[in-house]
């Protein structure tokens, strides 16, 4: 019983990450093809500026869908 119910609350706890994942396109507020440090936190409250910046593998300021594919799935 004890395993079912670890399981089962590994399984809610996945679910909950994928359920916050934000495709780029949506990040992409304006539509510009690109998701400024503001967009991003928009679209995931919880990420860290720090997060964003060592995303930003070019360090033009905004991430290109490679770098937000990137910072999604740290």
């Amino acid at each position: 019983m004890k395993q079912l119910l670890l399981a089962m609350g590994f399984t809610a706890f996945s679910m909950a990450a994928y359920a916050q994942t934000v495709d780029f396109a949506t990040a992409d507020a304006d539509g510009n093809g690109v998701v400024t440090m503001e967009e991003a936190q928009a679209a995931m409250p919880d990420v860290s500026p720090d997060a964003v910046a060592a995303a930003d593998s070019d360090g033009d300021g905004v991430l290109t869908v490679s770098e937000y594919e990137a910072l999604i799935s740290q």
